[in-house]
C-alpha cells in the first residue's frame, strides 16, 4: 500500500470507498471520478455490447460516464452502489441510440430506389451534352 500526499487516499482506500463517498469527493475534486470508471466501465461496456454490438459499446460507455460525470450532482448519496444508476444512465442510451438508429432506417427506406440504365451514366451524360 503506498500512501499520497496529506489529504488524498490510496488505491486499497478507494475500493474502500463506497461509490457514493466517491462521488461526494468528485463534487470537489472531479478527478476522484475516475475511481468509479475503474470499478464500473467494464461491466457497463459488457451491459452495452450485448444490447447493441461491440461497435457502439466502446461509444456508449464512455457517453454513460460523461453523462454520470455531469449529473453527479444529483447522485443520491443515501445509495451506496453507483452500479444501478450508471446501467439506467447506459438504459436511457441504449434506447435513444436504437430510436435515432429506426428513424435512420425508416429515412433511408424513403429514398427512390436505383434505377438500373442499360448504358452508364458517362455515356448517357456525353449523348445529352
Amino acid at each position: 500500500m503506498t500512501v499520497g500526499p496529506p489529504g488524498t487516499g490510496t488505491r486499497d482506500e478507494d475500493r474502500e470507498d463506497s461509490d457514493a463517498r466517491v462521488i461526494a469527493r468528485s463534487r470537489d475534486e472531479p478527478e476522484q471520478f475516475a475511481v468509479l470508471f475503474d470499478r464500473h466501465a467494464d461491466a457497463v461496456h459488457r451491459y452495452a455490447a450485448r444490447r447493441l454490438g461491440p461497435e457502439a459499446a466502446e461509444d456508449l460507455m464512455a457517453e454513460t460516464f460523461v453523462t454520470a460525470f455531469q449529473r453527479r450532482h444529483t447522485y443520491d448519496l443515501a445509495r451506496a452502489d453507483a452500479r444501478p444508476w450508471l446501467f439506467g444512465i447506459a438504459t436511457n442510451l441504449v434506447g435513444r441510440h436504437r430510436r435515432a438508429e429506426a428513424r435512420r432506417f425508416k429515412a433511408l427506406s424513403r429514398l427512390p430506389e436505383p434505377v438500373e440504365h442499360e448504358e452508364p451514366v458517362a455515356d448517357r451524360a456525353v449523348a445529352r451534352a
